[in-house]
């Protein structure tokens, strides 16, 4: 008994004297000029031994050893070396960044070290990788400032006045966005983000409260990092190996008694890829990455982002963010408009609540990986949440924020031009359809009109509505009505009934969702030479099920009138009026496709699987007797990226009819010919509008682009796509087809000239082969290529 009081007796005793010994040094490393903090700066302090600041640039040394020294260091500053006792009594530590750099000479040995360690590092990426973790969950507080980025060498004095002419606060942020969302994964490409609470000052709805939580990537390990709607090589990935430049800037030992690695990285000078710059913290034990900091190594779009991430151990040698942070700077708005200064977006999320045995089931996740509910009743105020307090200057940004909000009713003002993306403009429990106010084709010429629907704020659930239009080139109104109801919103869901008399193009066929809203695959319509008149009614069923698939089953009946004789048959005699009826299926499958839940709907982030439409329908229709048809249609669509940002397009597409139809469905809409216009994509350039139709046809699209410029703060930055066009097809007697092969191939100087809308481009396409025309001339197609920045 008193052997072990003794041994507990000089247990306390070696405790506390260690202890009393071990003392604690706290800090913090801010920029000189902007006095911004500085993230990942690094602290040594005694024979090798250092730390790493956080996010917020602060860092805290405990050790028995006495420190009288600092030596701190970061890429892009200039290294400074601290004596203890002459820090102020704030612990700040000021790093000068540098004003210029020589051009950079890495003399290093046979074997790289960085990159034996990089090696290692991807070598061990998988079990470190968040994404193939067990389930788990945590909660993220995300916190956003927007302000402007003042010149180097302004005091504060002079940064007051420039503000009080732009008549902006001295005291307050721009902008200032707070947000909690709940993390669940449950395994390798199933997880989901929920945005719980959110507050945006000026705003009573925090409907942009999610904006920064989709600013970067929860981790750093995939092999492409998805920035600013770009995919950049990874670094720490096996192409990225090859095509980055790794430097072994420092190496010291942790608090744990484990070795740093500080890796700088750049991409080579002779790889033209879309790349990143910045440096990694290197676990020396795990080979884990500690932090990493990225900034794209060129500007998109006027824009460029900065990101870091810090990680920490837990149990089962698991690593999980901690601290995350990104900078938006972006300095131009259109050609001719720009800012009078530099804006930054800073964003800082922190990890807590980390939880490897969450009680969760799959049952809980599909394809929606992001979805905001901080606007719904049931969402709980952002104080109950908050990470930090906030700051007086946090404070401020709200309160007269708040107030200029509720004076200009900005709440309003948001929704309005979130309307206005989605093509309507609301008046109160009605909304104006901007799409029927204006329009062209050949056939129509100008088009006129208007269409008044119900809003989302009379019903969420159903809308119901018409439109009428005016064609000044045939003269002739058209008018339609529709009643839609979505009794499941969040399942993409939809029951609608709707009445046309309305023209439509000649020998079309559409997909179920087969072309994005903002895609130059919608110009075709402009080109419209040829078409019929509809008078009828239509209903159908839209949803989605097992997850990736989306199905429409749909019923039509109505009168066609052809307009005008069509160019594809041998006869220039009109074709008679007929009744139809048809019923049929559409499917939609996307493998592995994710969506955002944002305020504008349902958000696709893509998927690397192939996307595969099919159509089945069956139909007859009356002329002198009744006729029946069949008619099935197909699409597979793949694009392959690659390490150098190269990717290649191929689109397969085909279409099929059996028994007795009209020649108003034959296939005719492949061509989009006219002597200079704009590029459609997916079409054949140098066939002439309705110059060839099939009863059943196949055609490859091929293109491979190669971006130029990737890596600089070059405003534009051109690509040259490569293209191949191939059809074959068949039709009865009587009509002009392309049974012998139909060839094209061309050149596209993409992105030539931009604005703050369009990237402009030109391209030149031949045709050749058994279809080569006589006239050397009309075997070429100029074009003017149109496509949105967005």
């Amino acid at each position: 008994m008193r052997k072990c009081f003794f041994l507990f007796t000089l247990l306390v005793f070696l405790i506390f004297e260690v202890s009393a010994q071990l003392k604690t040094y706290k800090g913090q490393v801010i920029d000189a000029q902007n006095k911004e903090p500085i993230a990942f700066a690094n602290i040594v302090y005694s024979q090798g031994a250092g730390t790493v600041t956080d996010i917020d640039g602060k860092f805290e040394i405990r050790t028995n050893v006495k420190v009288t020294q600092l030596s701190v260091s970061c890429l892009g500053y200039e290294p400074q070396i601290y004596l203890v006792n002459d820090l102020d009594g704030k612990n700040k530590i000021l790093l000068k960044p540098q004003e210029y750099s020589l051009p950079t000479v890495d003399v290093l040995p046979v074997e790289n070290p960085a990159l034996i360690v990089m090696r290692q590092v991807v070598d061990k990426k998988d079990q470190h990788n968040p994404e193939n973790y067990n389930p788990y969950s945590c909660i993220l507080y995300h916190k956003m400032t927007l302000d402007f980025e003042w010149p180097n060498g302004l005091n504060e004095e002079e940064i007051r006045e420039i503000k009080d002419s732009l008549g902006v606060n001295n005291d307050s942020y721009l902008f200032l966005f707070e947000s909690v969302s709940e993390k669940k994964h449950w395994k390798k490409g199933v997880g989901k983000e929920k945005v719980i609470s959110g507050r945006v000052s000026g705003l009573k709805d925090p409907i942009l409260a999610s904006f920064p939580a989709m600013l970067q990537p929860f981790s750093f390990y995939e092999q492409y990092i998805k920035l600013l709607g770009f995919s950049y090589l990874n670094p720490a990935s096996k192409p990225g190996l090859s095509t980055y430049h790794f430097v072994l800037e420092d190496t010291y030992g942790s608090s744990d008694g484990d070795s740093i690695y500080y890796i700088s990285y750049r991409p080579k000078k002779d790889k033209n890829f879309r790349g990143l710059t910045g440096a990694f913290h290197i676990d020396g034990k795990s080979k884990a990455i500690r932090t990493v900091s990225a900034t794209t190594a060129g500007t998109e779009n006027g824009m460029r982002l900065f990101v870091r991430q810090k990680y920490q151990a837990i149990s089962n040698g698991l690593w999980f963010p901690k601290q995350l942070e990104s900078s938006l700077q972006f300095g131009g708005i259109g050609a001719a408009r720009r800012l009078p200064f530099p804006m930054v977006g800073t964003g800082k999320s922190y990890v807590t609540a980390i939880n490897t045995s969450p009680d969760i089931s799959a049952k809980e996740f599909d394809n929606v990986i992001m979805e905001d509910i901080s606007s719904t009743k049931s969402s709980q105020e952002i104080s109950a949440f908050r990470y930090e307090p906030l700051t007086a200057r946090d404070s401020l940004t709200y309160h007269i924020l708040d107030s200029i909000g509720r004076k200009n009713h900005l709440d309003a003002l948001i929704k309005t031009q979130m309307s206005f993306v989605k093509g309507y403009l609301p008046m109160g429990k009605l909304q104006l359809d901007l799409s029927k106010l204006i329009d062209y084709n050949d056939y129509e010429g100008l088009k006129l009109g208007a269409g008044i629907y119900t809003s989302p704020s009379l019903s969420e659930n159903f809308t119901t509505g018409g439109y009428y239009t005016y064609g000044f080139g045939d003269k002739a109104s058209k008018y339609g009505a529709k009643l839609s109801v979505t009794p499941f919103a969040k399942k993409d869901s939809r029951i609608y009934l709707e009445y046309k008399d309305d023209v439509y193009a000649t020998g079309t066929y559409e997909f179920m969702d087969g072309v994005k809203n903002l895609s130059s695959e919608r110009f075709s319509r402009f080109l419209t030479e040829t078409m019929d008149l509809s008078q009828g009614w239509a209903t159908g069923v839209d949803f989605r099920f097992l997850k990736f698939f989306k199905a429409g089953v749909f019923y039509v009946n109505q009168d066609i009138a052809p307009q005008v004789a069509y160019k594809f048959m041998e006869s220039d005699i009109v074709a008679n009026g007929f009744s139809m009826q048809e019923a049929g299926i559409k499917l939609r499958w996307a493998n592995k496709e994710m969506f955002i839940s944002s305020p504008l709907g349902l958000i696709s982030k893509g998927t690397s699987w192939p996307t595969v439409w099919f159509n089945a329908s069956k139909g007859q229709w009356k002329d002198d007797e009744t006729l029946g048809y069949s008619r099935i249609e197909s699409r597979i669509h793949k694009q392959f990226n690659y390490a150098n940002s190269m990717y290649t397009t191929v689109r397969l597409e085909g279409g099929y009819m059996s028994g007795d139809y009209p020649s108003t469905l034959l296939y005719s809409t492949l061509g989009s010919y006219k002597s200079f216009t704009l590029l459609v994509p997916y079409t054949f350039g140098t066939m002439r509008m309705n110059e060839f139709a099939a009863s059943e046809f196949a055609a490859l699209y091929f293109s491979h682009g190669i971006p130029l410029s990737l890596n600089t703060d070059n405003r534009i930055k051109p690509e040259i796509v490569l293209s191949t066009n191939i059809a074959l097809g068949n039709a009865p007697n009587g009509v002009s087809t392309f049974d012998k092969g139909y060839y094209e191939s061309g050149i596209y100087l993409k992105n030539l000239f931009s604005n703050f809308i369009f990237q402009y481009g030109l391209s030149v396409h031949y045709r050749y082969g058994a279809y080569h025309l006589p006239e050397s001339m009309d075997n070429w197609a100029f074009k003017l290529g149109l496509e949105f920045v967005f």
